[in-house]
């Protein structure tokens, strides 16, 4: 696709990559029917938890195997529908468990589920990278692709709490919601070219040498991500711990969701201001705010008013930290290794929510620890660090040194 083509079909190419976008947080879609399938499963007690995080498992190998086999061994097209048709049927599975079926099967399905949403999410990111050249418009579509991540989430947990009524097997017909981004992007997702034929390209228009390997650097930016989701999870997912009951922690939740959504759209312009600092700012901002609200968790100062408010608007870093870093990676990354970066990096992002669990585990047993509130402070202490340490990252990365030309030269090729 041309540099004219990508302009003048703005509007279209967006529409599928946000449906693709919007499938990537579907792990919390069967939230509400986890009490009644504890019931189901007496076996699996507090396991029950990884019908939640095994998709997050899922997603790891499946964002590195999508990034290395798509556009080199099947075609963009084929491979998005394949992941989404795998999404509605194996989302779909456990309504038709019946009640002899083990818990490990359940599992099971649950781990090929997030295998189909990691191979389909990274490839959202790799088309925004693809289609549009020019940097602050990218970091807006990648933010607004955050903004539809969590829309579509807050869809999923609303159909998926009113399907829980009747059944836990019927929460998972929330996974048919799939249909809709299927139907549009066979419909609307023109073939994208190849990543070795847009480098070659450059590489013609520039003068340049065609480029394909991500620099060491990219990775140290995806690891900072893993870490940070890792340390930041915790207090968001034991909110519920810290609140009065589950109505409030609900809607606190729910609000937490829209401010995510909101946010999302935020990037571009917090993007075209502050560029590679943009990442740090966030970090940080989300480390001091969430330090914040841990001091106002504890029972003996806790703080309702406080504790919401910081910890809602402490948000906007989180749900800023994972689009920029996507961001980062597509201008320190060359053309030619688009959906690769991608892949690794929807990768290290799920690593950091599959390592929640164990991370808070860890700092519970290293501080002998005997309530969850307990570790919100240090894990939060911990972003911070990673905060400043972004900005040392930042201070050290050369933005010129990565640059291939994209986006600064008109492609002719016809796709």
């Amino acid at each position: 696709m041309s540099s004219a083509q990508v302009k003048e079909g703005f509007n279209k190419a967006i529409i599928p990559i946000m449906a693709i976008f919007a499938l990537g947080a579907s792990q919390g879609g069967v939230n509400a029917g986890l009490a009644t399938m504890g019931a189901a499963f007496p076996e699996a007690g507090p396991n029950i938890g990884y019908v939640i995080s095994m998709v997050a498992l899922g997603m790891i190998p499946s964002g590195i195997i999508s990034g290395a086999v798509t556009g080199r061994f099947i075609k963009y097209r084929t491979s998005i529908i394949a992941a989404i048709v795998l999404y509605i049927v194996s989302g779909c599975w456990p309504f038709f468990m019946g009640s002899g079926e083990s818990f490990g099967m359940l599992l099971a399905s649950r781990f090929v589920f997030g295998f189909a949403v990691g191979w389909s999410y990274p490839l959202a990111q790799a088309l925004t990278f693809k289609t549009f050249d020019n940097e602050n418009k990218r970091a807006s579509i990648l933010g607004a692709g955050m903004a539809f991540f969590n829309l579509g989430s807050l869809i999923m947990e609303l159909a998926g709490g009113y399907l829980a009524l009747v059944s836990w097997q019927a929460c998972f017909l929330v996974y048919l919601i799939g249909i809709i981004p299927l139907v549009i992007v066979i419909f609307m997702l023109k073939e994208p070219e190849r990543d070795s034929e847009q480098a070659a390209e450059l590489a013609a228009e520039t003068g340049g040498e065609v480029k394909t390997k991500i620099p060491p650097i990219a990775f140290l930016y995806m690891l900072m991500l893993t870490l940070i989701v890792a340390f930041a999870m915790p207090t968001i997912l034991y909110c519920s711990f810290v609140l009065p009951d589950s109505a409030i922690s609900g809607w606190v939740l729910s609000a937490m969701t829209l401010v995510g959504a909101v946010t999302g759209f935020t990037l571009g312009p917090v993007y075209k201001k502050l560029k590679k600092w943009t990442l740090p700012v966030a970090g940080l901002f989300l480390g001091v705010l969430y330090v914040v609200c841990a001091l106002n968790a504890q029972p003996g100062s806790f703080n309702l008013v406080v504790y919401i408010a910081t910890f809602l608007v402490g948000h906007w870093g989180f749900a800023i930290v994972i689009p920029a870093t996507g961001n980062m990676i597509t201008n320190l990354v060359p053309i030619g290794a688009a959906t690769r970066a991608m892949g690794f990096n929807t990768a290290f992002h799920q690593a950091g929510c599959f390592l929640a669990t164990p991370v808070a585990t860890l700092v519970m047993g290293l501080l002998g620890a005997q309530a969850v509130t307990d570790l919100l402070l240090p894990c939060s202490i911990v972003i911070v660090v990673l905060g400043v340490l972004q900005f040392v990252l930042a201070g050290f990365t050369d933005m010129s040194k990565y640059d291939d030309g994209y986006g600064k030269v008109e492609l002719h090729h016809d796709a």
